[in-house]
């Protein structure tokens, strides 16, 4: 994600206390009364006073009642703000049904996980021999071109991808008539071991449904990493987390 432009410190408080566990921090942001700075696995009350160092500094913070929330400083009531997620994505409101929504979903950060697959509509869709994605990138100085494969509905990255860790991806979408689409991702390598302790903090604190915890989960790979999607996030998830 692009840094904005460096401000000064703004400090900020809020006015109705609620308590909210820190996922993770983007920048810096410290508590007035001590000076300490926020980390992951921290309480932080709501109307605590915070020192936004800068204009970019933000964090995920998760409360047992409304999930992860967006903290950040908000320049025009002189006060923090809990937002919701901006990048919902876990549910989506129709599967991909064209190649060009499938290019659309591979374009910008993508977050990779080594469980990466997109849902898509199968029988709108129709992947087979002639008709189908492939990946292109250049790993020590040779060319890879491999097909994204489908199967149960779902059309997922080589494995090459997480092996080789390219700074750059293309998806191509070959049809029957030769005809080649393309998009272009950032591949945004998550570590196993930062990202299990960032969603134990969000498992410890929501105690309903592992929906909501999945769902909560996607919408903050989706904030802080990159595009994902339900199917990749509860795959890491079933094989990380216990």
């Amino acid at each position: 994600m692009a840094a904005l432009a460096m401000s000064l410190p703004f400090t900020v408080s809020a006015q109705k206390a609620e308590n909210y566990k820190v996922v993770k921090v983007q920048g810096e942001i410290q508590r007035v009364k001590t000076g300490n700075v926020l980390s992951i696995g921290e309480d932080v009350v709501s109307n605590e006073n915070l020192n936004f160092k800068s204009n970019y500094s933000r964090a995920v913070v998760v409360n047992k009642d409304k999930g992860c929330m967006i903290l950040s400083a908000n320049y025009d009531n002189g006060g923090p703000q809990f937002m919701p997620s901006p990048n919902n994505l876990s549910v989506r409101a129709a599967l991909p049904a064209q190649p060009s929504e499938v290019l659309e979903f591979f374009d910008g950060n993508v977050a990779i996980t080594g469980y990466d697959s997109l849902k898509i509509d199968d029988d709108k869709l129709m992947i087979g021999d002639d008709s189908y994605f492939t990946v292109n990138f250049e790993a020590n100085g040779q060319k890879v071109n491999e097909k994204l494969t489908l199967r149960n509905g779902k059309l997922a990255l080589p494995e090459s991808v997480l092996k080789n860790k390219p700074e750059k991806v293309e998806v191509c979408y070959n049809d029957e008539f030769g005809v080649s689409n393309k998009s272009e991702f950032t591949p945004v390598y998550i570590n196993d071991e930062v990202l299990k302790e960032e969603l134990n903090v969000i498992f410890n604190t929501l105690k309903g449904k592992k929906d909501s915890k999945v769902s909560a989960s996607v919408n903050f790979v989706n904030d802080f990493y990159g595009k994902t999607t339900p199917v990749s996030v509860e795959s890491w998830i079933n094989n990380n987390i216990k």
